[in-house]
């Protein structure tokens, strides 16, 4: 078995390990020092900000995942990549799920002179009534592309940039929870209920 395959086969058995944990976490015991649920906060944030503090704790999830699991894997966040899993840089996006074309979100200059990992674990998900409600992931090889798959618009206040396939680049994943299907000229990524997925 490769490096990339044992990768792959770890993120399938921790992403719905982490998505069942947050999910307990968030319900059971998180709560800021006013006693506001996570959903209270989100109701008072706009996406890219509620997404920000929501990574935060996926990623200590994500890291105690690892350790529960016997994952032979580390958090490093270093400049192109989040975890070596199995002997691969990881690159790790967690996304809210409103953009159909958009298979990860990440910041518009750490993809200019290949610093990225060709390798992008992606969580897009949907979180109502204090709840991961929906979900789904996806593995991609970006080295297997056609092109320099994160885009960016050129407006200097956005800070963003969006990983999107065409359409046929289909074998540009390598692994999925949810639903991908064609559109125009861009693949669709669809979450999927959590209920469905777990």
């Amino acid at each position: 078995m490769t490096n990339q395959t044992a990768a792959i086969n770890a993120i399938e058995q921790l992403t719905p390990w982490v998505i069942r944990e947050v999910n307990r976490y968030v319900l059971e015991i998180y709560r800021t020092y006013a006693g506001k649920t996570l959903q209270h906060q989100k109701d008072s944030m706009n996406t890219a900000d509620f997404t920000k503090l929501f990574q935060y704790i996926v990623n200590d999830v994500i890291e105690e995942g690892i350790r529960v699991l016997g994952i032979n894997g580390k958090r490093e966040e270093n400049v192109g990549y989040d975890y070596i899993i199995e002997g691969c840089e990881v690159e790790f996006k967690l996304g809210g799920g409103d953009n159909k074309s958009s298979f990860a979100t990440g910041n518009k200059t750490s993809h200019f002179g290949g610093a990225k990992t060709n390798l992008v674990w992606s969580i897009k998900y949907t979180f109502n009534n204090n709840q991961v409600d929906s979900f789904g992931m996806v593995v991609i090889d970006t080295n297997l592309t056609e092109s320099n798959v994160w885009k960016s618009s050129g407006g200097r206040k956005d800070s963003f940039s969006t990983l999107e396939l065409l359409v046929g680049e289909e074998d540009c994943i390598l692994s999925q929870f949810g639903v991908v299907k064609p559109a125009t000229k861009k693949l669709q990524f669809l979450t999927l209920p959590t209920e469905v997925l777990l």
